[in-house]
């Protein structure tokens, strides 16, 4: 499975992020001999307290930035997020240190309207989309109401939309949305779906890829509450999302783990989002009894060969946010005794409502789980 040249065992891996996803990565990539440093504004952050070289700094800091990078041989990232000026630097720093995933490929995963775009060059189905600026506003929109509009960079977990019911509701948007002048959104279709799931891939340096199968995904306002594996839909559904999937990381010559959401809706899919790192819905993989996105990110952009057997068993995965957190970590402690269940903890400083502060994942099915479990 793994390249045994000295060149690969002393790499020095630096991630652009310092929270939860690079404290994980930094777990994997420790134990396998490699050097972990991360970059990031945050101070404290999750990723050093498990053991990565922290440098604190601005993303926008070129200088601060090319130190960093004079430090280590392969960038990652593990948040998108990143100034598009200083993707466009990185680009340019290929020859020194090599990135994986490609910048690219976070430009166009920050930007919903780019995003979209490249999902319909690849032929994929996907909502109605109307790229709104000051400009367009005065334009008719062709699309069915009711509408998500989307500030086109920055938004998660529900945050940066808003629900428009009709054209009452988006007169009263307009009133606000161009105080600057310069605004940009997604005018999107709400599509009514049945389910929504995920596919978690990884791809490596030699174009092989390594994918688990569809995740099914539920959400509690708008944040991932919990993921079932494997997603209780029909064989045929599953190959196609992988397949679309497959397709979409080699369209951005992708290297490393990947996370790409998708609505189902009367056996159709709907292709609705990446994210160019490892991902909330993967989280399952670290107790599956396989390989987790983790290390087989850290495989990847550290240019090993692709594992030959991954089989993951059913596991489910409930994120432990900030409300009412004494309380969840007071149950998930108590489910502990079962050593079906695995409790995952972030380090952060503090519990707020909505942020993610852990997850615990169970080795099995809905039918086997505690109740306790649902009440996280």
């Amino acid at each position: 499975m793994t390249n045994s040249s000295k060149e690969i065992q002393n790499l020095k891996i630096g991630v652009l992020g310092s929270g939860q996803l690079g404290q994980m990565m930094c777990l994997e990539a420790l134990p396998l001999g490699y050097e972990f440093f991360c970059y990031s504004p945050d101070k404290n952050s999750p990723s050093e307290k498990a053991g990565a070289v922290a440098t604190v700094g601005s993303y926008e800091s070129l200088s601060d930035l090319k130190t960093f990078l004079s430090k280590i041989d392969v960038l990652s990232f593990e948040f998108e997020n990143i100034p598009k000026s200083t993707l466009e630097y990185l680009e340019s720093e290929t020859k020194n240190v090599s990135i994986f995933p490609p910048p690219k490929a976070l430009v166009i995963a920050q930007d919903r309207y780019l995003e979209k775009s490249h999902f319909r060059k690849l032929g994929f189905r996907t909502a109605e989309f109307f790229h709104l600026t000051k400009e367009t506003s005065k334009f008719n929109i062709a699309i069915s109401y009711p509408w998500i509009i989307k500030t086109l960079r920055f938004g998660y977990d529900g945050k940066g939309q808003v629900k428009i019911k009709d054209e009452t509701d988006y007169k009263v948007f307009l009133e606000n949305a161009f105080l600057k002048g310069e605004e940009e959104y997604l005018v999107e279709e709400v599509i009514p779906f049945q389910k929504e799931i995920s596919i978690i891939l990884t791809r490596f340096q030699n174009g092989e890829i390594v994918c688990y199968g569809a995740v099914e995904n539920e959400h509690k306002n708008h944040i991932l509450d919990l993921s079932i594996y494997p997603a209780r839909i029909p064989t045929g559904l599953n190959l196609e999302a992988i397949k679309m999937a497959s397709k979409l990381a080699e369209s951005l010559g992708y290297v490393g783990t990947m996370g790409v959401e998708f609505f189902l809706k009367e056996n159709q899919i709907y292709l609705n989002e990446f994210a160019p790192r490892p991902h909330n819905t993967g989280h399952f993989t670290q107790d599956c009894q396989s390989f987790s996105q983790f290390q087989l990110h850290v495989l990847a952009i550290t240019g090993n060969l692709p594992p030959t057997d991954v089989r993951p068993k059913p596991t489910l995965m409930k994120n432990i946010l900030g409300n009412e957190y004494a309380e969840s970590l007071s149950i998930a402690r108590s489910l502990l005794k079962d050593d079906r269940y695995q409790l995952h903890l972030y380090g952060k400083m503090e519990a707020k409502p909505g942020r993610k502060m852990g997850h615990m994942n169970f080795k099995g099915t809905l039918e086997d789980v505690s109740s306790l479990f649902h009440d996280l």
